[in-house]
């Protein structure tokens, strides 16, 4: 099963789908429905940000922020809705309004209702994307930590490769969409 299949199904499970109705006070039923839209549309956003440097730079920086051990459904009930709404703001950008809206459309819930999803579920996104970046747990993820992001800093040009015999890759070749591409591919 690939990574956003998994995510998916964390995202489902009774436990994390009760603690998001908790939180936002929305029926489950409209959560299970809303879920497979938002998290494959958050993931897009995610991986066409991720195709600047500055964009991929931008998402390391937030996945080595994000690293929490707690269950996933522990991780919602816990969201900070504050830093929720900033990092949806920062994967939806100038369209925030926009890909709100149209969200809100297809789901048939409310822009507030899909807003409250959205910035209750973006934390633990961050969060398992970090644990497939860094390794899991945050004690392996601060130790391992300087040796990955210095691994995808070549990857994306932002370090000097060490070996000779290896080709510079251009952004184009190698650049933030296809590291998070590769990253969504495991597991």
């Amino acid at each position: 099963m690939d990574f956003l299949s998994e995510l998916l199904k964390s995202f489902l499970a009774e436990a994390a789908v009760k603690a998001l109705a908790n939180k936002t006070g929305l029926k489950s039923r409209d959560l299970k429905k809303f879920i497979p839209l938002a998290v494959p549309f958050l993931v897009n956003m995610l991986t066409k940000n991720a195709s600047s440097k500055e964009g991929a730079s931008s998402l390391l920086a937030a996945l080595s922020e994000h690293t929490d051990d707690a269950a996933f459904d522990k991780q919602i009930a816990d969201a900070d809705i504050v830093d929720g709404a900033k990092i949806i703001g920062h994967i939806l950008g100038g369209d925030e309004a926009k890909e709100l809206k149209d969200l809100s459309k297809k789901s048939k819930l409310s822009e507030t209702a899909v807003s409250g999803i959205l910035s209750s579920i973006a934390p633990a996104l961050l969060t398992a994307l970090s644990s497939a970046v860094f390794g899991g747990t945050k004690k392996s993820s601060q130790k391992s930590k300087s040796g990955i992001l210095g691994f995808l800093g070549n990857l994306l040009g932002c370090g000097k490769s060490k070996s000779k015999s290896r080709k510079k890759k251009t952004d184009e070749e190698f650049n933030g969409a296809s590291l998070l591409a590769s990253l969504l591919s495991l597991k």
